[in-house]
């Protein structure tokens, strides 16, 4: 129809938008219900007469670190992607690097915990079963990861619309009051299951909110990658007149 535009606020981002950040919103939310799910279920093990006891809470938690890993490359791709259309754009930068001080805390929890377990010199399957049993509880990578995931996407949704943008930030801010509670009860309460014992009062309460942050996040990009709508210029009639 004559005189019908795109909209000039949403036109010129979507035509920019990097649809790698979309697909990595979408993994770490299923990866955080997975996480939520290991805490809610509580513990629940199964006998198998070829493996023994299967915990199924620690198998939820490893798959649900293994989404949000999936959601890495993504991350690389998207960022770098947005970084290299807006350089002098100050946001960017700093969702590059808190994605990148993520990997960082990433690669230290996987370098200490064999030291911290004395497990370095393992020939056997021993060390495979510690990673799975104790990376995805570990507290003080997962804690700061919900505030640089924060940081991250609160600064990518500053290039989304106007109602995308309000509920992927309040995703963002979800994350960094879980972080902020998280710190604030293992401080009132320290201890070597602090965290374990933090995150599993009311049957998961916190995990179940960082969830709901990284889910609302996980729907803003949706609802950016949704094609643009098309608007009436001001000034212009229906119909072209």
């Amino acid at each position: 129809m004559a005189g019908l535009l795109p909209h000039p606020r949403t036109a010129p981002r979507r035509a920019q938008w990097p649809r790698s950040l979309h697909r990595a919103a979408l993994f770490l939310g299923v990866g955080s219900a997975l996480y939520w799910a290991s805490f809610a279920l509580g513990h629940q093990t199964l006998w198998s007469s070829g493996s023994g006891a299967v915990y199924l809470d620690i198998i939820l938690a490893w798959l649900g670190i293994l989404v949000q890993v999936a959601a890495w490359p993504n991350l690389w791709e998207g960022l770098r992607d947005l970084r290299a259309r807006r350089p002098r754009d100050a946001s960017p930068v700093l969702a590059w690097r808190a994605f990148l001080l993520g990997l960082v805390l990433a690669g230290a929890a996987a370098v200490v915990l064999p030291v911290q377990y004395h497990a370095l010199a393992s020939t056997d399957a021993w060390l495979l079963v510690l990673y799975v049993t104790v990376f995805p509880f570990v507290a003080w990578t997962s804690v700061p990861l919900l505030s640089l995931h924060g940081i991250l996407f609160g600064r990518v949704a500053g290039y989304l619309g106007p109602r995308p943008r309000h509920v992927a930030d309040l995703g963002a801010g979800i994350l960094f009051a879980v972080a902020a509670a998280t710190t604030a009860l293992v401080l009132e309460h320290p201890g070597t299951t602090a965290f374990l014992d933090t995150w599993r009062v009311g049957q998961g309460l916190l995990p179940s909110a960082a969830f709901a942050g990284y889910a609302l996040i996980a729907v803003g990009m949706t609802m950016h990658a949704v094609p643009a709508t098309y608007h009436v210029r001001p000034g212009v009639a229906e119909g072209g007149r």
